[in-house]
C-alpha cells in the first residue's frame, strides 16, 4: 500500500505539460535574396493552464525570433517578444499585422511549396515539431478587385 501511494504522489509532482496544437502554419514565400521571412499558424491551447510560448527554432536561419507587429507612437513596428501567451482552452493566432515568428538570415530562402520543420518550445518545458509550408501570401481584402 505505502508503494501505491508514492506511485500515486510521484505522479501528482510530474509537471503537466500543455496541450498544445498547431493549426493552418504557413511561411510567407519571399524573394532569393529575402533577409527574412514570417511564419504564421493558430496554437491552440486545449489544457488548463496559460502557456508561453518562449522560442522557435528551426535549422537554416541564423537566428529566430518572436514578434508582434504594434503602434509605437503612431507607427506600426514589428516589436521582438520575450514570449508569446496562448490562453487556457483558447488560442493564439499568428498572423499578418500581429504576432508572428521571425525568420532571420536564411542559409537559403525557401521557395513556394518547400517544408520547413520548426519546433516550438513552451515554458512548461513541453516543445512540438511543425511542418511549416512556403506560401504566396493572400492579398489582403482591401487591395483586391
Amino acid at each position: 500500500m505505502t508503494r501505491f501511494i508514492i506511485a500515486l504522489l510521484s505522479l501528482w509532482a510530474l509537471p503537466l505539460y500543455a496541450d498544445i496544437s498547431v493549426d493552418k502554419a504557413w511561411i510567407r514565400a519571399a524573394p532569393p535574396n529575402a533577409p527574412a521571412m514570417a511564419a504564421f499558424m493558430t496554437l491552440q491551447n486545449n489544457g488548463e493552464q496559460d502557456v508561453k510560448l518562449l522560442s522557435a527554432h528551426v535549422a537554416g536561419f541564423g537566428r529566430v525570433e518572436l514578434h508582434r507587429t504594434m503602434d509605437v507612437d503612431g507607427m506600426m513596428k514589428m516589436v521582438k517578444q520575450d514570449f508569446m501567451p496562448v490562453p487556457a482552452n483558447g488560442a493564439l493566432e499568428l498572423k499578418p499585422g500581429s504576432w508572428h515568428i521571425m525568420l532571420i538570415q536564411p542559409e537559403k530562402v525557401p521557395q513556394v511549396n518547400e517544408k520547413i520543420e520548426l519546433t516550438l518550445t513552451f515554458d512548461d518545458d513541453s516543445s512540438t515539431k511543425v511542418s511549416v509550408t512556403v506560401k504566396e501570401a493572400p492579398i489582403p481584402q482591401h487591395m483586391q478587385p
